[in-house]
């Protein structure tokens, strides 16, 4: 099959990876790397040269724990901190040929007209290249960073059961898509036409206030004092849970799955197709799922190379979505039955550890999908 790019495929940046104890088996010496400009730009250049689509930045408020709704400790398994995700942003949209950058950008503690004046920014630097996550920010620890509004308190076991998702964060949710259509609405205030379009440098009668019906959560009327030329696509991560699953069919252009063994990719696609049939002026969704990866040379490898991430950190790794053991090879093939079977668009990777399994997708399992445009590979090599 020639490399029509049909199915995307997406490294989630973060750190030296999304173990707890990625800190301790990556090859990264000095932590203040991470906080360096090439870093980052190195990494999108390598994704973007390897074949990947597009790179996830993560956003947040409150410093990063081992598991949610905890304080962070001072073992020392985990680089703590981030870069601001606009920030870095920019950077990879302007210094790498890295085809889409997701910006996470927190929508519960922040002002609509400042987000979307920043990503509007980031389009005029990457048209076409910019997607936003609007962050439902369910961790209080937020709040207290920045002052805000109280938010519900969630214990760990929370996260992951879908009821008490629903009952406990739905006005936050219910915010979360006022705040969207917000952006969206200012982003609509100052299209690019209207700063040097027609043959002029100027054409105030462009640039307009946003038109408020009813009565929005979050009025801002503007106009925006960035020109738009491309609006951003907006993408949701929705764990099984009727609220995200909500926001995502009123807002997103496309919306990222998170599969476990109890509620594998079919069943998924069911519940949100269901949801999306009753949400009004629902938008057309593109569906990507979204799975932690421990790569390895075999199955034994990997499984080791868990166990020993596992030992460093006291405990066995625990995430929101599931977390794929194994080869390359065997990655294809789920991948392969996601989009051949399910109709899947496309799937965000988060590796174990960097440098080690973000190298393996780019190098190992992007092959694999991707056969060589020549037809001159064996049958074997691609599967997508």
């Amino acid at each position: 099959m020639t490399d029509d790019r049909s199915f995307c495929i997406g490294i989630a940046l973060e750190g030296v990876g999304w173990h707890p104890a990625s800190w301790s088996h990556s090859s990264v010496a000095d932590p203040a790397e991470l906080f360096t400009a090439d870093y980052w730009v190195d990494w999108a250049r390598a994704a973007a040269s390897g074949g990947i689509d597009f790179v996830t930045l993560e956003d947040g408020l409150s410093l990063q724990t081992d598991q949610f709704g905890t304080a962070a400790d001072d073992a020392g398994r985990r680089v703590r901190g981030r870069l601001d995700s606009v920030v870095v942003a920019a950077l990879l949209l302007s210094m790498s040929d890295i085809s889409e950058v997701v910006v996470t950008r927190n929508v519960t503690h922040s002002n609509p007209f400042h987000v979307a004046a920043q990503l509007a920014s980031l389009a005029a630097i990457g048209p076409g290249r910019v997607v936003w996550r609007p962050q439902v920010s369910a961790d209080a620890r937020d709040a207290v960073v920045v002052g805000g509004t109280s938010t519900p308190a969630l214990e760990p076991e929370d996260v992951y059961v879908p009821p008490r998702i629903a009952r406990r964060l739905r006005d936050l949710f219910r915010d979360a898509e006022d705040y969207v259509h917000a952006v969206r609405r200012l982003w609509a205030t100052f299209p690019g036409e209207g700063l040097g379009g027609g043959g002029k440098f100027w054409q105030p009668e462009q640039v307009r206030p946003a038109t408020l019906e009813g009565r929005p959560r979050y009025p801002a009327a503007g106009p925006l004092t960035v020109p738009v030329g491309t609006p951003p696509s907006v993408a949701v991560l929705a764990h099984h849970a009727l609220e995200p699953y909500r926001l995502g069919a009123a807002v997103a252009d496309r919306l990222f799955l998170t599969p476990t063994s109890d509620h594998p990719i079919p069943e998924l696609l069911a519940a949100f197709h269901q949801i999306e049939e009753l949400t009004p002026d629902a938008t057309p969704t593109l569906m990507y799922a979204d799975i932690a990866v421990v790569l390895g040379d075999s199955d034994d490898h990997a499984h080791d190379r868990l166990a020993r991430l596992n030992d460093a950190a006291g405990a066995p790794w625990s995430t929101d979505t599931s977390i794929f053991v194994g080869t390359a090879d065997r990655l294809a093939d789920e991948l392969t039955n996601w989009r051949d079977g399910h109709g899947l668009s496309g799937v965000r990777l988060r590796p174990a550890v960097l440098p080690d399994d973000a190298e393996r997708i780019i190098h190992d399992l992007v092959p694999l999908l991707r056969p060589p445009a020549s037809g001159a590979a064996n049958s074997d090599a691609g599967r997508l």
